[in-house]
């Protein structure tokens, strides 16, 4: 009945009869020609046979030693299971409902992370100890699949993606220069961890992910995380909760107020939604999913939209505009026509039109050159010219840590470029392997998305892809990864695109899971 209903609304009606126009008009026709000889080029073929390229963790030396291992061990490891089954805790954990209620939660509990974090932040601050609780969160969720592994799956094949190894280099690089380039080492340790830390939730993941309800439980709580920020931050612009006045530039004026829900900042808020409405988009448009359960998403979609363009974050709209044309370009190119004509829309909002038109003006050159993101680029290039192979130490320069210490590098500032803020930081080894880590996550996310089974899972692995590209390109905007639960969220849901574009089917052909 709601379903009905909805197809017989005014703006399914409108949107129906819009595509309908563009389709049979002069430019439709045009598009729809220019595609198919695109599609048809050499070029084209070339790039689908890169795409089509299957994953085969057999041919890597990697993982044939490392399942050599594994299979040595089971053996071990049936002994230790049958030990441990005997013992009285054992007995009395495997028998409580309390015990396999957190067994159920602890790894998905990851979706609300920022939650976690800003929340008991603000509840607990005083107490010393509870900025170890991610620390002890990667631990207790590491230690899980570890004894999963461990007691469970002896028989079983270790779990690899293309990631991990350009991971490993990455992780083993960070730790070669915090030993043999920190004039602090307590900077160098610090800057260390943040860039090896949130990377191991990759693996986490990857290990929990072993079929589609874990993964879509995952997703649909982020989803909800997202969403519930999304109409937090609506909440905040009806009651004009009042923001800082240096968010906006002197010389632009007073733009109203800019969102940033429980995160503190508009630009991270934005980064959020870049992640998140690519991935709610896909779960709305997923044709086995109820109308009530679609209906449900659709709201948090417009919350999260809405609240992205009043968080008033250029960088944000734009790595936003990238997630939907990347999503648009794997899912049906047609839809670009109704992305533009949304990107349309927004220039008729004063506030969207002001931030837009001063960004482009003079006096926006003037004053970045002066002493904004333009003269801060400009000291953070010549900083890694004169430091180019192994940069001034991890945490020393443009990130959270080394502000946090400015009483050992009082020079410092905020970057506002993650991939400059490394450069300068890591040097040529250190960003050459971050963008080799990053290419392969692109390339076999391309692939993923090419590799999907259906409909409905390349819906969802193209929607996690589009995020991903979106706050990469952020990333040179902003320091997005300097955001402890931004850099999480990001490698999540990487693992979530590699489960359902790459892993699903293999797991799919042994087990009856999917």
């Amino acid at each position: 009945m709601l379903e009905m209903w909805f197809k017989e609304s005014l703006i399914f009606r409108f949107v129906s009869a819009f595509l309908e126009t563009i389709k049979h008009s002069f430019t439709g026709r045009l598009v729809e020609r220019a595609g198919i000889i695109i599609v048809n080029s050499k070029v084209a073929s070339c790039l689908r046979f890169i795409a089509n390229r299957p994953f085969k963790p057999e041919t890597s030396l990697f993982y044939r030693l490392a399942e050599n291992a594994n299979r040595r061990s089971a053996g071990f490891r049936e002994k230790m299971a049958a030990f441990m089954k005997e013992s009285k805790f054992y007995n009395l954990l495997s028998g409580s409902k309390f015990f396999s209620l957190i067994e159920m939660s602890l790894i998905p509990l990851v979706a609300f992370y920022p939650f976690i974090d800003e929340i008991g932040r603000d509840l607990l601050g005083g107490f010393s100890l509870f900025g170890l609780w991610d620390e002890v969160f990667l631990l207790v969720c590491s230690f899980y699949v570890f004894a999963v592994w461990f007691f469970r799956k002896r028989k079983e094949p270790l779990v690899l993606t293309p990631a991990g190894p350009p991971m490993l280099l990455l992780i083993s690089v960070s730790i070669y220069l915090y030993l043999m380039n920190s004039t602090y080492p307590q900077l160098g340790f610090e800057g260390m961890r943040v860039v090896v830390q949130y990377l191991l939730w990759f693996f986490v993941l990857n290990s929990y992910l072993t079929d589609d309800k874990k993964a879509y439980l995952i997703t649909r709580l982020l989803v909800y995380a997202g969403g519930i920020m999304g109409i937090h931050g609506l909440i905040q612009y009806i009651m004009k909760v009042p923001t800082p006045v240096h968010w906006t530039d002197y010389a632009e004026g007073s733009t109203g107020t800019r969102v940033f829900s429980i995160v503190g900042s508009p630009n991270i808020l934005g980064s959020v939604f870049i992640l998140m409405i690519p991935l709610c988009l896909a779960l709305v448009l997923q044709k086995g999913r109820g109308f009530a359960d679609r209906l449900v998403f659709f709201m948090l979609l417009g919350a999260m939209g809405l609240s992205l363009v009043l968080t008033l974050s250029r960088g944000a709209w734009f790595g936003a505009a990238i997630a939907l044309l990347v999503f648009c370009l794997a899912i049906n190119p047609r839809w670009l026509f109704i992305l533009g004509a949304g990107g349309g829309i927004m220039l008729f909002i004063p506030s969207v039109m002001r931030r837009i038109t001063y960004m482009l003006s003079p006096q926006y050159k003037i004053n970045s050159l002066t002493d904004g993101r333009l003269l801060r680029y400009q000291t953070g290039w010549d900083m890694f010219m004169q430091n180019k192979t192994k940069g001034v130490g991890l945490g020393h320069f443009g990130g959270a840590v080394a502000m946090n210490n400015n009483h050992l590098v009082p020079d410092t500032f905020y970057m506002d470029n993650y991939w400059l803020k490394t450069a300068v930081e890591m040097g040529v080894i250190g960003i050459a392997v971050f963008a080799v880590l990053i290419f392969v996550l692109l390339l076999w996310s391309i692939r993923a998305v090419k590799q999907s089974e259906n409909y409905d899972i390349r819906l969802v692995t193209a929607g996690g892809f589009a995020g991903l590209s979106g706050v990469i390109v952020h990333n040179l905007m902003e320091n997005v990864f300097e955001v402890q639960y931004m850099v999480t969220y990001f490698w999540v849901i990487a693992a979530l695109v590699f489960y359902f574009g790459l892993r699903r089917k293999r797991l799919c052909q042994t087990e009856t899971k999917c």
